[in-house]
């Protein structure tokens, strides 16, 4: 399934209320069962952002006009951060929310930040929500916008769980990936394409050791991407995400492979 994230920029009068409140929501270290809150959380793996904006690529996180974020996040961040024991979520009233983000290091009293949102959308009570924040903003079909609903169930003994996201979107056209395990001598994931996204799936854990993990050219031998030190704990749950500029093999914002633990 196609899933890529899209925004639509804010009017005036939505700039006007962006400086009127910065009270904290709810922010959760795991998941709560009976909450009364539906939970989020944002991974920015957009590297042409400032290219598209003609600005920092620094951004702050407002749900309704509140900001939630502590910090401003860029390129490989993620708000909240998890940690291999706590799950980065923050809580959101359910049902319909509007998720604003405007440029770091500007200051909004002043009016110097041109914020751009996601459209408003509902969120369901005790669920859980991934908006990763790629370099695709344009389109208003909602199924390919990135925003994945975190569903899955806590692996068996002996096994992790895995979803897999393509999010290097000027990848060369029609060419796909393979995500390939050097310690088990078998692709993880096979021929997928920019902007697609393979679900959870429970993988045997037959170590503990790190790993090495490339991304190849669907197919081939052709390494794209070289994953060192790789590793994964029994029953946890992970996000992997093939990120960057799909030109660039080098920098901060090279294609490269990225885990995010649930």
């Amino acid at each position: 399934m196609k899933k890529i994230i899209t925004y639509t920029l804010l009017i005036a009068s939505g700039m006007m209320l962006l400086t009127a409140c910065t009270k904290q929501t709810d922010l959760v270290a795991n998941y709560t069962l009976g909450s009364d809150k539906a939970f989020v959380r944002v991974i920015h793996v957009a590297p042409s952002f400032r290219t598209f904006y003609n600005a920092p690529d620094s951004l702050n996180i407002y749900v309704n006009f509140n900001r939630v974020s502590n910090t401003f996040i860029s390129f490989g961040g993620q708000f909240p951060v998890s940690g291999t024991t706590q799950n980065g979520y923050f809580g959101v009233n359910p049902g319909v929310n509007n998720l604003t983000f405007s440029f770091g290091g500007k200051l909004k009293e002043n009016g110097d930040s041109i914020p751009f949102s996601l459209s408003d959308r509902s969120y369901a009570k005790g669920s859980y929500y991934s908006i990763i924040i790629t370099d695709n903003y344009y389109s208003n079909v909602d199924s390919v916008k990135m925003i994945l609903e975190d569903k899955f169930t806590t692996p068996n003994k002996s096994n992790y769980s895995m979803r897999f996201v393509h999010a290097v979107l000027n990848d060369t056209a029609g060419k796909n990936i393979d995500v390939y395990s050097k310690r088990r001598g078998a692709n993880i994931v096979s021929n997928i394409k920019p902007g697609q996204v393979v679900d959870f799936q429970n993988i045997p854990l037959e170590s503990t050791a790190s790993d090495t993990l490339f991304v190849r050219r669907a197919g081939t031998l052709n390494v794209l991407s070289t994953l060192n030190g790789a590793s994964f704990t029994d029953q946890r749950v992970y996000t992997m995400i093939y990120r960057g500029d799909g030109k660039l093999t080098s920098g901060t914002k090279a294609r490269s492979l990225a885990t995010y633990i649930h």
